[in-house]
């Protein structure tokens, strides 16, 4: 009896064969990156736009403790745009300067208004300067409110200062009473 020929045929895989296998392995690899990609910009320009609406809801109380971590964190949420990291370092060098000298505040206000313009235009709002000066709601009774706390608080500093008011700190914690020994 004669044995059966086992014939054997070697087939060279194409460069399409290779791709396809490539396409599979890599295609949902790549599809997770970009995935990333997209994520990623979304919280940047989230986290920019709340930045941004922070500042231009405090604009009119420019000195409370929320406008002025917002503004500390410009150079760090735009940290890839050098026009409004440069806007930012103008106001901040402003600021350094005595406020004592005639239209400091006035060109305090202009600066901060290019700024909050330009981090505007980047997010897509096109607010006019005058709109980002006088377009916000501050009543009277606020203002009044503010100044009288600063007018307190200066007194209180210069009665302490003046040897009018002197203040001595103690602690009033009592110690805890031990537990009943049973």
């Amino acid at each position: 009896m004669q044995q059966p020929q086992t014939i054997v045929e070697v087939v060279q895989p194409h460069w399409y064969e290779g791709v396809t296998i490539a396409a599979i392995v890599l295609g949902p690899v790549l599809a997770l990156l970009v995935q990333r990609v997209l994520d990623w910009m979304r919280r940047r320009d989230e986290t920019r736009k709340q930045l941004y609406s922070r500042l231009m809801s405090t604009r009119a109380n420019f000195l409370s403790v929320e406008h002025v971590q917002a503004f500390n964190s410009v150079d760090i949420v735009f940290a890839d745009d050098a026009h409004i990291r440069d806007l930012w370092q103008k106001c901040l060098d402003h600021v350094a300067t005595p406020s004592t000298a005639s239209g400091w505040t006035d060109k305090l206000n202009d600066l901060r208004t290019d700024l909050y313009q330009a981090i505007g235009n980047k997010l897509g709002y096109e607010y006019t300067t005058d709109y980002i000066k006088r377009g916000i709601y501050f009543p009277q009774l606020h203002d009044t409110v503010l100044q009288n706390q600063s007018k307190v608080l200066e007194g209180f500093a210069k009665a302490v200062d003046g040897g009018k008011l002197k203040i001595e700190v103690t602690s009033s914690a009592a110690p805890a009473p031990a537990p009943p020994v049973r």
